[in-house]
């Protein structure tokens, strides 16, 4: 009879426990979802375009949710940069936001990497998860992403003077000009590149191999001032693929005082001298440089000088900044 009552007992005791313990669980709140970026970091080139940015839930969401983030990093935005900086790149999706819908578990972070003319450090671009405007979703510890933006594939051009043998010219003053193949099928001026005021050298822009179109282009090599003649330079040409510089082809030309062309107050725009192609991804057939009798450039109207002194700053004798090409 005692075996039985304790054996009763005990069955109820075990049937109260599992009661209490089943609603228990039934009370506890689901597990939140956790929000991380796909990964900790990536590398992509300056000229791949346009990228996305993987941020997921384990699970899907249990309602729509606002995940707000901040950017940082040696790269600039455009937001970042305003009207007078140049930017390395734009985002196209919301900006410092991205939403997630009701169920689903990922969201997209798009942006455009812009190129340059300028050859440069590799920079980087830094998003981390800020706040996200629900609580029952939580934020890990992957919350932020590193973005490396290597240089990319293209060639830089670079115009020196004064390099004779014992040459130190300190009176003299050259700009480069940068031409395309232009509808009417002239060469017509498509960017205009002077990377230093006043009277030093050298003056070089980089091309990025993506972001020129396949066809020929030109340089003016413009003798703006000085006293020395004959006035020796040189163009060099140094492609640059992979992280690393090829071998440099350089073409020399000297001028003589006939050549001096002030373009910005005598109206007589700079002469083409070089030329070269874009084609198959490569640029090539790099001309010798041609010198004219005078300063002067054939079928000149004095239109493109104009439109060059929109940009120029004649206190500094120096080009602006070239902006940013996509």
């Amino acid at each position: 009879m005692r075996t039985f009552l304790l054996l009763t007992i005990s069955a109820f005791t075990l049937l109260t426990f599992s009661l209490i313990f089943s609603s228990c669980k039934e009370d506890e709140p689901p597990t939140k979802p956790k929000l991380s970026f796909d990964k900790s970091s990536m590398t992509v080139n300056e000229g791949d375009g346009d990228i996305e940015i993987k941020i997921k839930l384990d699970k899907g969401a249990f309602e729509d949710i606002t995940i707000e983030y901040e950017l940082s990093g040696t790269a600039l935005d455009k937001v970042a940069a305003g009207t007078t900086k140049a930017y390395d790149y734009e985002i196209t999706s919301d900006y410092l936001e991205i939403g997630i819908d009701k169920g689903d578990s990922i969201g997209f972070i798009k942006l455009t990497l812009l190129s340059d003319l300028e050859i440069e450090e590799d920079e980087t671009i830094i998003i981390k998860i800020k706040d996200v405007d629900s609580e029952n979703i939580e934020i890990t510890r992957n919350d932020d992403i590193t973005i490396k933006v290597k240089q990319e594939n293209g060639m830089v051009v670079a115009l020196e003077w004064g390099v004779g043998t014992g040459e130190k010219y300190t009176d003299v003053d050259m700009d480069l000009f940068l031409w395309a193949k232009g509808s009417d099928s002239n060469l017509g001026l498509t960017n205009i590149a002077s990377a230093n005021s006043g009277f030093t050298s050298p003056e070089f822009f980089f091309l990025p191999t993506a972001a020129f179109d396949d066809g020929p282009y030109g340089l003016s090599c413009n003798y703006y001032e000085g006293t020395v003649d004959p006035m020796n330079f040189r163009v060099s040409f140094v492609k640059f693929k992979d992280g690393a510089y090829q071998s440099p082809i350089v073409k020399k030309g000297a001028y003589k005082l006939a050549n001096v062309n002030p373009w910005f107050t005598s109206d007589v725009d700079p002469i083409l001298v070089q030329t070269f192609d874009k084609a198959n991804g490569d640029f090539t057939n790099f001309s010798d440089i041609t010198i004219p009798a005078t300063a002067s450039r054939i079928g000149s109207s004095g239109q493109l000088s104009s439109a060059i002194k929109k940009g120029y700053d004649s206190k500094n004798k120096s080009l602006p900044a070239l902006q940013k090409l996509r």
